[in-house]
């Protein structure tokens, strides 16, 4: 296939860049960043976890989430790409994303962009290649608590600058 009938979304050719999510605990697990990079390296918010195997689309564009980082427990995500038609609001208002393993090629007709470009065009920043089922066992056994997704030059700190940097908030229960 040649270059100029390629979909847009092969044409992409990034080097994946580095990311790390800090809890406000000193937890800290390594990835890639998706999605888009915040001016300043790093988006925060409550982290929370959702269990659905497809429907991320409408989970992302769900008011409910606004100001929160959603962890998505399933290990592949992404796969059907993203549609208009199937956004919950006009936009996301979740702070970040965060994911076991993104596809990166969309697989279904209806699909207008791919998971990262909807992360991209609307500023949501996201994380993926880190052990979502681990992160998930730590927010039960911990509670809830205030994370930060850094990305592109901030997640290239050393881990105890970014610690420093983490947002702070003791765990709740519930």
């Amino acid at each position: 296939m040649s270059e100029s009938t390629r979909e847009p979304h092969r044409n992409r050719r990034h080097r994946p860049a580095e990311a790390a999510l800090v809890l406000a605990d000193g937890e800290v697990f390594e990835g890639e960043a998706i999605g888009a990079t915040p001016s300043n390296g790093v988006a925060s918010g409550e982290v929370v976890f959702n269990t659905v195997l497809s429907g991320y689309q409408e989970v992302i564009t769900d008011p409910s989430y606004a100001g929160q980082i959603i962890t998505f427990t399933v290990s592949h995500l992404g796969n059907y790409g993203v549609s208009p038609d199937d956004n919950e609001s006009r936009r996301p208002f979740c702070r970040g994303v965060v994911v076991r393993d993104l596809a990166r090629r969309r697989s279904n007709w209806r699909a207008e962009d791919d998971l990262d470009g909807l992360l991209r065009t609307h500023g949501v920043p996201g994380i993926t290649g880190i052990d979502t089922r681990r992160l998930t066992r730590h927010l039960r056994e911990r509670g809830a608590m205030r994370v930060g997704v850094f990305s592109g030059p901030a997640a290239e700190r050393p881990v105890d600058e970014l610690l420093a940097k983490a947002p702070k908030q003791a765990a709740s229960k519930g």
